[in-house]
């Protein structure tokens, strides 16, 4: 395989193992793989399990759910008996996958978790597995009873980070991948909070070991073997866990990276990953940023094509290398499928449709330094420059029309309102405004395409005086900017 720019992740369980009852057929069994052939997608990236447990047939980790007699949900129990039916019939499901992929031309690489926070004690758990329950006294103990870090394993005990080296090495010596990908965003928790600044060291050590170990089976199998990794979305949150990524990426102990959120996955042109490509810029580490799945800031629906296509334009603007899909719903429709044909070609979006989104704060992602302008409480009486959003458009070509759309909660058309783009005032009257039940409206503007610019534009709104008698605050929750091209299909 060449250069990557599109990779696909698929995380085997919510929208494959979890939902058909078994036993698999072997269409079933590689149906994710089948669904995105002949898109744009060249790497398909594996969830094999929960991390600890697997869907596999494996000597080093145990199948999901094996370690229990009796499964208490149905996704549980199917997951089991698919990975096992499966395993029983000689049909070893990492080896479907990868053969499967590989005769549809995409590199092929699982995706491991590093921690996972399941209870010791909770032995009954399917999400448990028997070295978590056999080993209670290696575990995060947390500053609290809520501390979500408590139960993930600690990792300054050689014994931990020996049983997941042993599970990446067995992997990567059994099978012709074409890479391994570190996912250390879910439960990005390694040492108790006083004990990361002096073990800063022992990751990057795990790092070089597996480096070794896979330029040795490279070498036994005269294919490349990559090392990417899913990171968190600052350098901050990245270092409070113990990732030291600026020697990582300074030793290339990585091939790729992968700036992501995890609990609330928005599609966001404003993602700040920059950093990232600084940090690479002279390092032969490839950056391929995650765009999000979700609208809204409680999952309302599904991003569209032309949000994906304004996220891809966005990032293809600021210099990445390729993008990085998790977490399409399933199956897949043709919507989908369309996306995926699009997105890793910057000239083939260039000049269609798009919409560009303003994603919303999540305490989740905030929590990792993911950063974002909304919703914003707008204080009467302050103007629009002093109130704004900004939201990033990388469009070169002359686009014909371009609106701007807007959400406020607690609004009335009777406020005295002024909205600026760019600095410059736009015109509106009770035509653009359209009030959403009790408590919402909605305000869309048709600008001036030179009103706008590529990169970041400022969008203000300024409540400068409301009725008598009503002092609620107006949030501005949404911000949407929609392009069209002159006979551009859709």
């Amino acid at each position: 395989m060449g250069e990557r720019k599109l990779i696909f992740y698929d995380d085997a369980r919510h929208y494959h193992y979890y939902i058909y009852d078994p036993p698999m057929t072997l269409a079933q069994a590689t149906a994710t793989v089948d669904a995105v052939a002949g898109t744009g997608v060249d790497t398909f990236v594996w969830g094999p399990g929960l991390g600890p447990t697997v869907f596999y047939e494996s000597q080093k980790a145990d199948v999901f759910a094996e370690h229990i007699d009796i499964i208490g949900d149905v996704a549980s129990w199917r997951a089991y008996e698919n990975s096992m039916d499966l395993i029983n019939r000689g049909l070893d499901p990492m080896v479907l996958m990868l053969e499967r992929a590989h005769q549809l031309g995409m590199d092929f690489m699982p995706s491991f978790r590093l921690t996972h926070s399941s209870d010791p004690n909770a032995v009954d758990n399917a999400h448990n597995w028997r070295f978590k329950i056999d080993h209670p006294e290696w575990v995060l103990k947390g500053d609290s009873k809520e501390d979500s870090r408590r139960n993930s394993f600690n990792w300054i005990y050689p014994e931990v980070r020996q049983e997941r080296f042993e599970i990446l090495e067995e992997a990567v010596n059994k099978y012709d991948l074409d890479g391994v990908e570190l996912d250390l965003t879910f439960d990005p928790y390694f040492f108790e909070s006083y004990e990361v600044e002096a073990n800063m060291g022992i990751l990057t050590s795990f790092l070089k070991d597996l480096r070794k170990m896979c330029e040795h089976a490279s070498v036994k199998k005269n294919r490349n073997i990559s090392i990417g990794a899913r990171i968190l979305p600052s350098l901050k949150a990245n270092n409070d866990a113990g990732f030291d990524l600026v020697k990582w990426v300074e030793l290339e102990l990585l091939d790729f990276l992968v700036p992501n959120v995890y609990s609330h996955i928005p599609i966001d042109p404003n993602f700040k990953f920059d950093w990232v490509l600084d940090i690479c810029a002279k390092k032969s580490v490839k950056v391929y940023p995650a765009l999000g799945s979700v609208i809204g800031a409680n999952r309302e629906s599904y991003a569209g094509l032309e949000h994906y296509r304004a996220t891809a334009a966005a990032y293809w603007d600021r210099g990445v290398d390729g993008l990085y899909i998790p977490w399409f719903p399933w199956p897949i429709e043709s919507e989908h499928r369309q996306i995926l044909r699009e997105i890793g070609d910057v000239d083939v979006i260039s000049e269609k449709s798009k919409r560009y989104y303003v994603a919303p704060k999540h305490e989740a992602n905030m929590r990792f330094g993911h950063e974002s302008y909304l919703p914003l409480e707008l204080i009467t009486g302050v103007k629009a420059n002093n109130q704004s959003v900004k939201i990033y458009i990388a469009e070169k070509s002359k686009f014909s029309k371009v609106n701007l759309i807007i959400k406020l909660k607690e609004s009335t058309f009777r406020d005295e309102m002024e909205i600026v783009v760019n600095g410059k005032a736009c015109k509106f009257d009770e035509t653009n405004y359209t009030p959403l039940g009790f408590t919402h409206a909605l305000i869309e503007i048709p600008l001036d395409r030179n009103s706008l610019v590529n990169g970041d534009n400022q969008i203000g709104v300024g409540i400068l005086s409301r009725p008598e008698k009503l002092t609620g605050t107006v949030v501005l929750e949404e911000v949407e900017i929609s392009i069209a091209y002159p006979n551009a299909t859709i």
